[in-house]
């Protein structure tokens, strides 16, 4: 299991989006699909 699926689809805790698999600033990360606030990002 890689470890950015296991935060995938969770509930940001900013607002009421779904967390995504996503690039975030040339990262690798978990966003919001809304807000698009990164819960995780990895370097």
């Amino acid at each position: 299991m890689y470890l950015l699926d296991s935060f995938d689809d969770d509930d940001c805790t900013y607002c009421d989006g779904d967390l995504v698999v996503r690039d975030y600033k040339s990262n690798e990360a978990i966003v919001c699909d809304d807000c698009g606030t990164p819960a995780v990002q990895l370097w």
